[in-house]
């Protein structure tokens, strides 16, 4: 693959040309993912097996998760079209980082890249020999923000561990909401026998149909409007889901208004997100992960507790060796799958976990890690590792 240094013209990962017309003809590659997973791509510097194979905690049904990082020249940077920060699959299984974006990272002690650098020799598909330069200088990647990072990630995780209770338990429809679902009818007067004045009625309570009146905006309100109806003449309320205010003649105001509509919009915007989010995770969830809530033998997602507390090991061995915990073995191991397995009640793995926070919380006090990565050590090695790539590409 080319790599000139002199870009004028980008050619994105998806393939696509965008020209530079009057700044020449010469091109920049942008790595696709295709030849990254087919290493045909001279960008790439590093590929590894991550996620539980790396970490010794999979099984047959597990997903083979792919992380990289690739090169670009020095002058891709400087184009006014973004250089690629990563490069990804739909379901984020294979993410390849740039060498800016990753050094970037490991600047503020991701956890994440700096478990990059201390993947397990077995788990390395691909290797260029510039890689063992950030390797060579992992130890001075690992600092006390790495650790405080672990500790907070795996605290949120706990409480988000029973929040998916609520899309096993309260399943949404495939239909998306409408925003007619949050419309309430207030009329201007009621029959005695209706109750007392201006409550608010549903829609199909009050029998109003949207589609056959026409909206105006109530003045100093908020999302309240005045109906007037139209009948078959109307263009309606809601246009491809947006609510469209109308001017009204004058003459038309007293003899079509019917009384005030209420559009509750953020209960609309909610339960649109909400929706979204359930079918998202429908979508993308792996089946066999959930079938022991689905079946309510486990109230908790036991596969992110198990990785949750070795996220809380890892923090631990920063803390006593200086490096983060990648394979597990041993006693270790045989805890991390029991969790999985469903052995511990949530409420045993939370105390388990807060035990394992305030022991990390107390080691960072008598530590020797510095509280930051260097900075200065990760921008020159973008500069170095720039510009020996760019050296060696053909």
């Amino acid at each position: 693959m080319r790599c000139s240094v002199n870009h004028t013209r980008l050619i994105v990962s998806q393939g696509l040309d965008f020209g530079r017309g009057s700044f020449g003809e010469s091109e920049v590659n942008d790595p696709s993912l295709p030849a990254m997973l087919d290493h045909r791509s001279s960008n790439l510097l590093v590929e590894c097996i991550a996620g539980s194979r790396a970490y010794g905690l999979s099984h047959q049904d597990s997903d083979v998760d792919l992380r990289g990082v690739y090169a670009l020249p020095g002058s891709r940077y400087l184009a006014l079209e973004p250089a690629p920060a990563q490069i990804h699959d739909e379901r984020h299984n294979q993410v390849y980082y740039s060498l800016r974006r990753f050094l970037e990272l490991l600047s503020v002690g991701n956890p994440n890249m700096i478990e990059l650098l201390y993947t397990p020799p077995d788990c390395i598909r691909y290797q260029s020999p510039l890689w063992s330069v950030l390797t060579a200088r992992r130890g001075s990647m690992i600092c006390r923000r790495s650790v405080e990072s672990l500790i907070g990630y795996a605290q949120g995780q706990i409480k988000k561990a029973r929040g998916q209770n609520k899309w096993i338990n309260q399943a949404q429809p495939e239909a998306a909401p409408v925003p007619e679902d949050h419309c309430y009818f207030l009329p201007t007067s009621r029959a005695e026998d209706q109750g007392p004045p201006c409550r608010p009625l549903s829609l199909g309570q009050s029998q109003i149909a949207l589609d056959q009146h026409h909206a105006a905006r109530v003045e100093h309100s908020h999302e309240l409007y005045r109906l007037y109806f139209y009948g078959n003449d109307a263009r309606g309320v809601f246009r491809a889901g947006q609510l469209v205010c109308e001017s009204i003649p004058i003459d038309q105001e007293r003899p079509r208004f019917v009384g005030l509509l209420l559009f509750n919009r953020q209960g609309y915007e909610r339960a649109r997100q909400d929706h979204q989010n359930y079918w998202t995770w429908r979508r993308e969830r792996n089946e066999e992960r959930w079938r022991q809530q689905e079946a309510g033998e486990l109230d908790y997602d036991a596969k992110n507790l198990m990785h949750t507390l070795r996220l809380l090991l890892s923090a631990q061995r920063m803390t006593i060796d200086g490096e983060p915990l990648i394979r597990v073995e041993g006693a270790q191991r045989e805890y991390l799958l029991a969790v999985r397995q469903g052995h511990y009640s949530y409420d045993e793995l939370r105390g388990q976990a807060e035990e394992l926070v305030v022991q990390c919380r107390a080691q960072l006090l008598s530590t020797a890690l510095p509280a930051e990565a260097p900075i200065d050590l990760c921008e020159s090695l973008l500069h170095e590792l720039t510009a020996a790539w760019e050296e060696r590409c053909p």
